[in-house]
């Protein structure tokens, strides 16, 4: 199965990289542990053919994977404090309790009125 994962905001993009400032959810993935507490400090850079093809990343917007991408090994490099040091990471962590729901599928329309007929 493939599809997209959300993992932050584009702020910069260049010919074969993109630099994403980082969800929380996507750091403690990253980087467990770390005692992250400033929102909007830690950035990645990756790879842009990483990206999703449907849904290319653009600047300041959400920049999506494409889990297939993510699947073989493909790393990454993570400034946590947004100091410019960075730590190389193994990106497939992004996947770790990744299960996505299928979808709700079509509702019915109309259906039964509460309280009986009119």
């Amino acid at each position: 199965m493939t599809y997209d994962i959300g993992i932050g905001r584009c702020m910069e993009l260049g010919d074969d990289t993109v630099v994403v400032r980082l969800e929380s959810v996507m750091v403690q993935r990253l980087s467990p542990g770390y005692p992250w507490q400033r929102p909007g400090t830690t950035t990645l850079r990756l790879k842009r053919d990483l990206c999703s093809t449907s849904r290319p990343p653009q600047p300041e917007q959400e920049v999506f994977i494409d889990r297939a991408a993510l699947a073989r090994k493909s790393m990454g490099a993570l400034d946590l404090a947004g100091n410019g040091k960075t730590i190389s990471v193994d990106l497939r962590a992004l996947l770790d309790n990744l299960n996505p729901q299928p979808s709700a599928g079509p509702q019915p329309k109309g259906g039964a009125r509460k309280g009986g007929a009119r």
